[in-house]
């Protein structure tokens, strides 16, 4: 009887050992393979991120470019610039592009006649006289071509343009650990952002260029506005987790990265094989790379200038080591998930073996049974004997395993969900953000150049009428004055458009029924000729709720998207016209059969001065004007399309709020 105990205590040890050692194993292999996948999926996450976050730099580069190229074109093309080749013109010209130089923050804006010679430098004291005819840019300009792009120009060159330019442009190179060595002998050089535009005369004749400049060397806040798009700030452990760069060549001329003091590094090399996949091979490059003094998920991609050389290069990285800690989180999240399991089964499993195999008779009853081939006892989960035991732990084994298996997997999908959802987000942001920008910097300068040739538009069509009158019908020259008068009719309405483009007028909002406003701007239009072989359908919410809106505003839209809708179909076909209420908001939509649009051309349907229409046709300010209403009143427009079958525009409003509600009238012309 003294051997009791040590018997009991050594099957107890023996059962408990082995169900531990299976426990174990299927926690670990669970784990480790759990912990891959998920490693791999943020990883994996991490590095596409980055590769977005290089399109999204390179898109607010094209836009710095096209801003420098938009605000040369449209000065350019003012007559008050062409005064500066004209006697007693020049001091007034002077003055246009010294204003407009020092409002856009350009580093320098020059012009030349028409032999290339420099005949004005907005910057203060810059000398003029020199020929710049070699110069591609400007002779490009002198034939008549809009050019903007990246060009590299020397430091003699950048000192003529403007006092301290030739400063910023020689970077001493920074040995740099695993950096690429240029090949070629370069002198002191810059990298800059060049527009170049013709000067037309009256007669369309081009009597000089214009062109302006940013230069990239040392330009902090260039690179500075990028990352703060990208990465809005964040930083991990006092270091940025994002990093942005413009290189010339393999050297650093502006970046966010700091050296191990703190200072920017310029200077600094890129490393030897990025150099040699981006420079020499002018391939893109999307991998992990050594960035002066850490390891950056990073993308890399050629700048090439008008001739397609790679000139330098465009960087975006984020620090591996912010993507490498939640990595261990998560693997370190999964180990203690497993261990505590592993605990908890350890003290159930201890405390159910020693009630059942304390009484000896009962430990005896359960051998007996199994010696009788009783074997159902290896899986029952009701017995009192060591095998019913067994069989118990391991079903809640599996069954933990199991758990634990669905519930990573789950915070697989969940975290790759959320993931997609915030890539998402950002890239929402930003294409709002980019299309804000465009359209308010295109509108203050729209609203600039329509004033400016109003009136002498006006005086050219009145001047232009009278001498009409007085001339005889079979008078050759008739002709050509009615073409002068219907030109000049079509510049007047291309003014007003950009005026009503650029105008911030107050809206007077009200509860306004959608359906009731669709029906009423469809009741302008359905009798002119363009709506006799449309076939018009209507399919209004009767129950719709009011929106806040400003009624002529409103109507404004409406009119524009159904005679776009009209248009497109070319005056047959089939228009319909819905109208209800989807998630706390309330929309319209306007459906055409027409020619369609191609997908190259939607997300540019709402930019001032895209159109599909012929040449002639219109202005291409109708959406843009009708997608600022929309914003101002916080809906939004949008369209699908597809090219043989149709578009479909749709109109969405946020519904009114319940105090205007009580007040509204349904189908009245005005709140009560």
């Amino acid at each position: 009887m003294a051997r009791l105990p040590l018997r009991r205590l050594g099957l107890k040890a023996r059962l408990i050992t082995s169900y531990l050692v299976i426990l174990a194993i299927g926690g670990l292999v669970t784990s480790l393979v759990g912990s891959w996948i998920v490693s791999s999926t943020i990883m994996r996450e991490a590095q596409e991120g980055t590769r977005r976050n290089l399109v999204t730099a390179r898109t607010l580069y094209q836009d710095e470019v096209q801003r420098l190229r938009g605000t040369v074109a449209l000065l350019a093309g003012e007559g008050e610039v062409a005064g500066l080749f004209r006697v007693g013109g020049e001091a007034r010209a002077a003055r246009r592009i010294e204003s407009v130089w020092r409002e856009s923050g350009f580093d320098f804006m020059t012009a030349t006649d028409a032999s290339g010679r420099v005949v004005l430098r907005a910057a203060p004291g810059a000398p003029v006289g020199e020929v710049l005819v070699g110069v591609p840019a400007v002779a490009a300009a002198l034939s008549g071509e809009m050019v903007a792009g990246t060009e590299v120009m020397s430091a003699a060159e950048l000192a003529l343009e403007g006092e301290g330019l030739e400063l910023r442009t020689p970077i001493a190179v920074v040995p740099t650990a695993r950096g690429w060595h240029d090949r070629e002998s370069r002198p002191a050089e810059g990298l800059v952002l060049l527009a170049a535009a013709p000067v037309l005369d009256a007669d369309g004749s081009t009597v000089g260029a214009l062109y302006a400049g940013i230069l990239l060397n040392q330009n902090l806040a260039f690179v500075d506005r990028i990352w703060s798009v990208l990465f809005g700030g964040e930083s991990y452990r006092g270091q940025p987790v994002g990093t942005v760069t413009v290189f010339h060549r393999g050297v650093r001329v502006a970046t966010t990265v700091t050296t191990e003091n703190g200072t920017r590094a310029l200077g600094t090399q890129v490393s030897q094989e990025v150099g040699e996949a981006v420079l020499e091979r002018g391939e893109a490059w999307v991998d992990r790379a050594f960035v002066v003094r850490d390891w950056y998920l990073s993308a890399y991609e050629p700048i090439r200038n008008s001739s397609g050389e790679a000139v330098g290069i465009l960087y975006v990285g984020v620090l591996e080591q912010y993507y490498a800690q939640i990595r261990d989180q998560v693997i370190i999240s999964f180990f203690a998930i497993a261990g505590l399991g592993f605990l908890m089964i350890l003290v159930v499993t201890y405390g159910i073996m020693g009630n059942i195999l304390r009484p000896i008779d009962e430990m005896a009853l359960a051998a007996r049974r199994i010696a009788k081939g009783d074997f159902s006892q290896h899986v029952s989960t009701g017995g009192g004997g060591e095998v019913a035991v067994l069989a118990e732990s391991f079903n809640t084994m599996a069954e933990s395993l199991r758990v634990m298996r669905d519930d990573i997997a789950a915070w697989g999908r969940t975290l790759e969900e959320k993931v997609r959802e915030r890539s998402q987000e950002v890239l929402d942001i930003q294409a709002r953000m980019a299309r804000a920008e465009r359209l308010a910097s295109v509108g203050m300068l729209s609203a600039g150049v329509a004033h400016e040739i109003n009136n002498p538009l006006g005086g050219i069509l009145a001047l232009t009428s009278l001498s009409l009158e007085e001339i005889p019908e079979d008078d050759p020259n008739r002709e050509n004055l009615e073409e002068v008068v219907r030109q000049a009719e079509r510049c007047k309405a291309i003014v007003k458009g950009l005026l009503a483009f650029s105008r911030q007028s107050v809206s007077s909002p009200e509860p306004v029924d959608l359906g009731q406003a669709a029906t009423d701007a469809l009741g302008l239009v359905r009798s002119q000729a363009a709506f006799f072989n449309i076939e018009l359908r209507l399919d209004l919410d009767e129950d719709l709720p009011p929106v806040m809106a400003d009624r002529s505003e409103l109507q404004q839209v409406l009119l524009n998207i159904i005679m776009n809708a009209a248009q497109a179909m070319e005056e047959q076909g089939r228009m319909t016209i819905a109208t209800r209420a989807v998630d706390g908001s309330v929309e319209v939509s306007v459906a055409d059969t027409g020619k369609g649009i191609p997908p190259e051309q939607v997300d540019h349907v709402f930019d001032p001065f895209f159109t599909t229409k012929d040449e002639g046709q219109g202005t291409g300010l109708g959406l843009s004007i009708a997608y600022g209403i929309v914003s101002k009143h916080g809906g939004t427009i949008s369209v699908e399309s597809e090219v043989g079958v149709g578009s479909t525009f749709t109109v969405r409003f946020p519904q009114a709020p319940a105090f205007a509600r009580d007040v509204y009238v349904p189908g009245g012309s005005e709140s009560t």
